[in-house]
C-alpha cells in the first residue's frame, strides 16, 4: 500500500474509533528540537524517537475532545494518581496501533519524553496559546493528546502556524496563581506543577497546599476542587477564559 493511500486509511479509521483530530509529523521534525529538562510530574529529560525504536518514519497525534469536566479527574490510590479518562483515550491509541501492527509495522504508543504538545502542533492539530496550550480552531483548548511512534510511511500533514491568541490575554488574567506569562507556564507556581507523588500524598491525607506552595490552600481547593473523597478536579481555569472552543465545552 502506497503512504498516501495508508495514511488516509489509519486517519478515517482513528476519527471513527473515538479521535476528533488526527495529523501525522516526520520524526525529524520534533528530533530536530533541542533537549530540554521535564519539570511536569516527572522530572527528566527529554528524549529523541530513537530512543523509543529503531529507524522510525511518522508520528501519528490523535486528539480526543474534553467536553466534560470529568476529563480532568485524577484519583489518589495507593499514593500514585489515576487518570480514568485518559486510560479510555489511550485505549483508543491501541486500537489505532493495532490497525497498524496488524500490517506488519511496529509501534509505540504516547512516548511520554516527546512534546506531546510541539509535535501537536507540527501535525497541524493547533497552534501554541499564550496559555502554552495548543489551541485548536474548532475545539479551542479543550483536548487531549495521544500520540503513535511507527515506522509506517505516512504522509506528514502541514505544521499549524495561526495565531490563536492576537491581542487576548484572558487566559493569563485569569491565572489564580499568577502563573502564566505568554507562551510560558512557570511549574512552580502552577496549580498543577506539583509531582504526583505530592498530589496523591495530598489528597489521600487531606493535607493543606501550602505544604508544598506558597499558594494559599483555599485557592487549591476553589480552582482544583474535590470530585470525591479520592480525587480532584485538575485546573481549567486558564481554558475557561479562553474565548476559542468555548461553546464546544460549555
Amino acid at each position: 500500500m502506497d503512504p498516501a493511500t495508508l495514511t488516509q486509511e489509519i486517519k478515517k479509521y482513528a476519527l471513527t474509533h473515538g479521535a476528533e483530530l488526527v495529523g501525522v509529523l516526520s520524526p525529524e521534525s520534533i528530533d530536530d528540537m533541542p533537549k530540554y529538562w521535564t519539570e511536569w510530574q516527572v522530572k527528566q529529560w527529554s528524549k529523541k524517537t530513537s530512543d523509543y525504536m529503531d529507524s522510525p518514519m511518522s508520528i501519528l497525534v490523535l486528539g480526543y475532545h474534553a467536553f466534560d469536566d470529568i476529563h480532568e479527574a485524577q484519583i489518589a490510590h495507593n499514593g500514585k494518581i489515576e487518570y480514568p479518562v485518559y486510560e479510555r483515550m489511550r485505549l483508543y491509541a491501541r486500537r489505532v496501533m493495532r490497525q497498524l501492527e496488524e500490517k506488519g509495522y511496529e509501534c509505540v504508543v504516547y512516548p511520554f519524553n516527546l512534546s506531546q504538545k510541539k509535535m501537536a502542533q507540527l501535525a497541524g492539530l493547533g497552534t501554541m496559546g499564550k496559555s502554552s496550550l495548543i489551541i485548536n480552531p474548532e475545539y479551542g483548548p479543550w483536548f487531549r493528546l495521544q500520540s503513535i511512534l511507527t515506522d509506517a510511511p505516512l504522509v506528514p500533514d502541514e505544521e499549524a502556524t495561526d495565531d490563536p491568541c492576537g491581542d487576548c490575554t484572558k487566559c493569563i488574567d485569569a491565572c489564580p496563581t499568577g502563573a502564566l506569562t505568554p507562551y510560558v507556564i512557570d511549574s512552580e507556581k502552577c496549580l498543577i506543577g506539583i509531582t504526583e507523588i505530592e498530589l496523591a500524598k495530598l489528597i489521600e491525607e487531606d493535607l493543606q497546599f501550602t505544604v508544598y506552595r506558597d499558594t494559599p490552600d483555599e485557592v487549591f481547593r476553589e480552582h482544583m476542587p474535590r470530585f470525591t473523597k479520592n480525587s480532584v478536579l485538575m485546573c481549567t481555569t486558564c481554558q475557561k477564559a479562553c474565548p476559542v472552543g468555548r461553546e464546544k465545552h460549555e
